[in-house]
């Protein structure tokens, strides 16, 4: 297996991001229908694996945009005073496909969506990550040092967010 991460390009084909299947329904049809229409739009930036001993088959993602939390949001992580509009990076969608679980990729592409949360923040201004966990992945998140910022709202997703402090 020769795994390999790169910048999304929706000008490409990738084999088999239309059977692309993560074992969550929103997120896969996601990758078949919506990523490449909403990169082209600028809408988000993704980031890919692929596998390039099986013709650079589509492995995993992740898709990140510039966002804004109110400042009521983090009242809980008490992190002393902060204007009323937060300006942060949000983890939009990240999946990896079911014949590729196990195998820490979802680990990697955290760890370069930390990293690119923190140079950006270095050319504009991000305070840290926020996303939206599914129920099955706030655990995932939580290791990762997210806190929730509205207590566990099972079944609907979870807000979490990590403060750009806190990245390791």
């Amino acid at each position: 297996m020769n795994i390999e991460l790169s910048l999304y390009d929706p000008a490409l084909s990738y084999t088999g991001q239309k059977q692309f299947d993560c074992e969550h329904a929103v997120i896969s049809s996601f990758v078949h229908n919506s990523l490449r229409p909403q990169v082209k739009k600028s809408l988000s930036v993704a980031y890919v694996l692929t596998d390039a001993d099986v013709a650079n088959r589509f492995v995993g993602f992740y898709t990140i945009a510039q966002h804004m939390i109110d400042v009521s949001l983090l009242s809980s992580m008490q992190l002393g005073s902060l204007p009323r509009k937060i300006p942060c990076t949000r983890l939009v969608m990240l999946g990896i496909d079911k014949r590729y679980k196990g195998q820490q990729f979802g680990s990697m592409l955290m760890k370069h969506a930390l990293t690119v949360t923190q140079s950006v923040a270095k050319q504009m201004g991000s305070f840290g990550m926020y996303l939206d966990a599914d129920p099955l992945a706030m655990g995932f998140y939580q290791k990762l040092g997210f806190a929730l910022l509205e207590g566990d709202r099972t079944p609907a997703p979870s807000p979490m967010f990590l403060p750009l402090c806190s990245f390791g």
